[in-house]
């Protein structure tokens, strides 16, 4: 397999907008699948967190365990799946039908939540870890069958729009998600909130009936094992695959950092109370938007690699500049007669608009790196790739949550610093990639042009 002719081919397509996409009765059932699935996998966390913490004197093992333990526990209990299970569960929605497993994963999900309201998984912290673990494994499943369906529901030349909603949802998800669940648990109680999130699921399951179906293979299927194997080495082999799944791992750790150094950005360098850096996920998801119209209408003729590598570059240049902030507002303006001025009040928009602006760099990584993904993979490979993608998502995910939190809070210069550390190599990197891609495009072009002028003659 030509490993450019995909590539050449997506960026040659003309922007297929929303409108079609609008309009497209299957692409529609999908994202409003993904919507309710999305949201409920953060809700479901939420919930966990809170029957977990209802009791002050929980205890595991006969010792009494903390909210904050409780919560890196809970969390460790979600993620394990989604490193260990992913490329299997890859590997059989390339052999089941990729309906029938977004169905079966929605209604097993739907039913895990449920069990949440009875009282031993109330009163039994492993219970409710041992719950939590098997809903995120049917949340394993769900998520690649999805991704393989994307391209099969639209157009190549619509691929752009398609992810960059898919995009948009995913981070209003991960930003917002989380702050839903709270209202929800307040309104409807504890014990009712549970069958509130499983009726999310079972109406995403009921969507998805709508999305046309793949055709599994008849032929005897290999030992789940092999199968898994060839993926990853078709993924190894492919340079264009592999490194347009590094660049979504990468961006998605970026992302999980930033939700969490925006609580310690809003109290440091913002002087807001902690619980409002929605504020700075509000303004990142508006400039995520605003990136995903910008890049599915006006950037589709740029080659995707070239696109991620500028967002790259802008994304570590705005990280960047929002990690100045705070350095400007502690050292700058008390020598030049502003001291005790803040980015707060009238100053708020600075970092509200420098984090629009990552918004948007982040969307131009995305959207054209997924789309070239799924353009150039063959169909009965999906699976096990967005599987294996997952995987690598999943275990990039634990790494700011172990090591950002305590870097804002303990480094010189706390957020500001950490901000710096991850913005100034970003920047670099994204730029000096830039500038190569930029030489070597150029240098593939020139034999086409010469041939093209001897033609001419």
């Amino acid at each position: 397999m030509s490993s450019q002719a995909p590539e050449l081919e997506l960026t040659q397509s003309g922007p297929g907008g929303f409108k079609s996409l609008f309009k497209n009765r299957q692409f529609m059932s999908l994202w409003l699948a993904q919507i309710f699935s999305q949201f409920g996998d953060r809700v479901v966390f939420v919930l966990f967190v809170a029957v977990l913490t209802a009791n002050p004197n929980v205890k595991i093992g006969g010792f009494h365990v903390a909210a904050a333990e409780l919560t890196s526990w809970l969390y460790v209990a979600f993620t394990i799946p989604g490193i260990v299970f992913s490329p299997i569960a890859g590997v059989y929605v390339d052999r089941w039908s990729n309906r029938a497993v977004m169905v079966v994963s929605n209604m097993v999900r739907a039913l895990g939540v449920c069990l949440v309201a009875t009282p031993y998984v109330k009163a039994s912290p492993t219970a409710a870890f041992s719950l939590a673990f098997l809903i995120s494994v049917g949340s394993q499943f769900f998520a690649p069958a999805e991704s393989s369906a994307i391209p099969r529901v639209v157009r190549k030349e619509n691929l752009y729009a398609a992810n960059s909603l898919f995009f948009t949802t995913m981070m209003i998800a991960l930003g917002f998600g989380f702050a839903i669940g709270e209202p929800i648990i307040s309104r409807t109680g504890i014990g009712k909130a549970p069958f509130a999130v499983g009726a999310a699921f079972i109406l995403a399951a009921v969507f998805v009936t709508q999305v046309t179906d793949n055709t599994p293979s008849k032929a005897k299927s290999e030992a789940w094992w092999e199968e898994l194997r060839f993926g990853l080495a078709y993924i190894v082999n492919n340079p264009p695959v592999y490194k347009a799944i590094l660049k979504i791992t990468v961006l998605f750790s970026t992302v999980i950092t930033l939700n969490i150094i925006a609580v310690a950005l809003t109290q440091q360098v913002m002087n807001l109370e902690p619980v409002q850096f929605g504020y700075i996920v509000a303004a990142a998801g508006v400039g995520m938007g605003a990136g995903n119209f910008l890049v599915s209408h006006y950037f589709t003729e740029v080659q995707p690699t070239l696109l991620a590598y500028r967002g790259f570059t802008l994304l570590g240049l705005f990280m960047s500049l929002l990690g100045s902030l705070g350095f400007l507002q502690d050292d700058l303006f008390p020598r030049i007669g502003m001291a005790g001025v803040a980015f707060h009040g009238p100053l708020i928009i600075v970092p509200l608009v420098i984090a629009v602006f990552i918004g948007i760099s982040c969307s131009l990584v995305a959207v054209p790196t997924q789309s070239l993904l799924q353009a150039a993979v063959p169909p009965d490979l999906r699976g096990k790739v967005f599987g294996a993608q997952n995987t690598a998502m999943s275990a990039a995910s634990t790494i700011p949550v172990v090591l950002t939190g305590v870097s804002a809070d303990y480094l010189p210069g706390g957020v500001s610093t950490t901000l710096l550390i991850l913005g100034l190599p970003t920047l670099i990197v994204g730029f000096i990639n830039h500038n190569k891609t930029k030489r070597e495009l150029s240098l593939l072009s020139t034999p086409v042009k010469q041939v093209s002028d001897n033609s001419s003659k």
